[in-house]
């Protein structure tokens, strides 16, 4: 079997009330997985700062007996470099939340991300699928820094953006139009869409309950926390979102795997159906910035994930994550 190098990058808020469970399971998925070989973690801002993401992180990494795995401290503002303003409420709140879930102290700073970016791919030369499931800041810092990347880079696979393929919930998430990763920092999101890089998007049209992409309360419940070795924490984690103010106003009983489902992507993409699109994001319009739109190209620069049996796609992926 031949094995996807891949680099995660994420912005995991593991055990952080008020934070999405999806990330930390992707970087389970990505961990147990047989088709992927996992080569690094970076974080970026979105969910939590990327330095509570990286112990974040590394808590998944020592839960599954994989020190080996680097993970490295990203961008922790967009492009703009103005940090949106519930960002910096959340953040306030995230670094004096207690968790449920003790999360490991960093030692002394390494590469910065981009940099780990730019040394791995160009070490790997057309073998590093980048999976981005947070805002993609880190992805064009090292596109701006580096532009030998875009023809090193073998794919970009990305959960993010909205075209209302989905007429519930195939719209924004955090404005009418506009899907949070893409609206985080949609200059970034703009320099990857138009880097020539191999483009696959993961996106609410998807990730949503209508295609059955949610780890439900059943499904939960029949985990036997001995399972195995990640089990517990992947127990702690549904359970801390599910406890939340955040899911207050969800109308699903579980945990949407917007993020496992583009690791999943990348691994075998047999399991969904795709179609290529020429697209960019608005970057200006004060109402519809951050929208995912058609723009004129002589070619599609993206394959758009347009359909996917969620209901088989979720119990694989746990059943993967539970043979860790």
């Amino acid at each position: 079997m031949t094995r996807r190098k891949v680099i995660l990058d994420t912005d995991p808020g593991v055990g952080i009330p008020g934070t999405d469970a999806d990330d930390p399971l992707a970087l389970m998925l990505a961990l147990a997985d047989p088709r992927v070989e996992l080569i690094g973690v970076t974080t970026v801002f979105g969910n939590c700062p990327p330095d509570l993401g990286a112990r974040g992180a590394a808590a998944v990494l020592r839960a599954a007996g994989r020190r080996d795995v680097p993970v490295a401290v990203g961008m922790a503002r967009p492009l703009s470099g103005r940090l949106p303003a519930q960002l910096v409420d959340a953040y306030a709140g995230a670094r004096g939340a207690p968790g449920r879930i003790p999360l490991p102290e960093l030692g002394e700073a390494g590469r910065h991300a981009v940099d780990f970016l730019i040394d791995t791919v160009r070490a790997n030369p057309g073998e590093v699928t980048v999976v981005a499931i947070g805002p993609q800041t880190n992805l064009a810092m090292a596109l701006l820094k580096a532009p030998d990347l875009a023809e090193l880079i073998a794919e970009i696979v990305f959960m993010g953006g909205a075209l209302g393929l989905d007429q519930q919930y195939g719209r924004g998430n955090i404005t009418p139009v506009a899907e949070c990763n893409m609206w985080f920092d949609p200059h970034a999101a703009d320099i990857v869409f138009g880097s020539g890089v191999d483009l696959t998007m993961v996106s609410l049209d998807v990730t949503n309950p209508n295609k059955g992409v949610v780890l439900t309360d059943t499904l939960l419940r029949s985990v036997d926390r001995g399972a195995s070795r990640l089990a517990p924490l992947l127990l702690d984690i549904c359970a801390t979102y599910m406890e939340s103010p955040m899911f207050d106003w969800a109308d699903h009983a579980g945990c949407v795997l917007y993020d496992p489902l583009a690791v999943a992507v990348a691994a075998d993409r047999s399991i969904a159906d795709f179609e290529a699109m020429p697209l960019g994001v608005e970057t200006r319009g004060e109402l519809t910035i951050g929208q995912t739109v058609p723009v004129r190209r002589e070619e599609p620069n993206v394959q758009v994930c347009v359909d996917v049996d969620g209901s088989r796609v979720v119990e694989d992926i746990l059943r993967t994550i539970l043979s860790a």
